[in-house]
């Protein structure tokens, strides 16, 4: 009669934890971040201000003017979009469970942010020509940029929340709120230039 086999040695529950997907394994050690709510709940806190006063400027605009109306719309979608997959996010991270740190999202969300930044700034002149020498610019120019690059504006934003980790590298984290930053710039120029249309201070 044979001898029955051994049993097999427990692991340790150091080297194993649960996995994003079922039946693999993922080594504990390589969650060592944890979800954060921070991001997400900067970037909806901002996304509904924006709709709520995007909404409020377009409510003003002239009824002879539906390219505007329709920019007005898209700008305020792109903002809808950032603020529900934001909302998503923070509901996920309340119990800021261990995560892998994250390596992409901050710098993604930051390239895209830039990007849209910088098609945003272009088109942005008679904003700035309104508001600081007496000028009177467009609204269809000045939000092209964003309206363009909506999104990938809004992508930026989103990115950048998600990239927000605890227990990691703080580069990454000041990559990702750099982005969310360079995003709500763009966000605040957007709604400026709807304020300022709606008040017949621009065309």
């Amino acid at each position: 009669m044979s001898d029955a086999a051994p049993p097999a040695a427990p692991q340790p529950a150091s080297t194993v934890s649960a996995s994003p997907q079922p039946g693999v394994p993922v080594p504990a050690s390589a969650l060592t971040a944890r979800l954060s709510p921070w991001g997400h709940g900067i970037a909806a806190m901002l996304a509904f201000a924006g709709i709520v006063l995007n909404i409020a400027g377009g409510a003003g605009f002239p009824s002879n003017a539906p390219v505007e109306w329709l920019m007005n719309a898209g700008l305020t979608i792109d903002m809808i979009a950032v603020l529900i997959a934001s909302c998503i996010g923070f509901a996920v991270s309340l119990r800021m469970r261990p995560a892998r740190p994250s390596r992409v999202f901050p710098w993604l969300g930051l390239g895209l942010a830039a990007l849209a930044l910088l098609a945003w700034a272009v088109s942005s002149g008679g904003m700035w020509d309104t508001l600081l020498a007496g000028g009177r610019g467009r609204y269809m120019n000045d939000t092209a940029g964003a309206f363009l690059l909506g999104i990938p504006w809004a992508l930026g934003a989103i990115f950048s929340a998600y990239g927000v980790r605890g227990r990691t590298r703080p580069l990454l984290n000041v990559a990702a709120f750099t982005g969310i930053a360079l995003w709500a710039v763009v966000l605040v120029g957007v709604v400026a230039s709807a304020l300022l249309y709606a008040a017949d201070l621009t065309d």
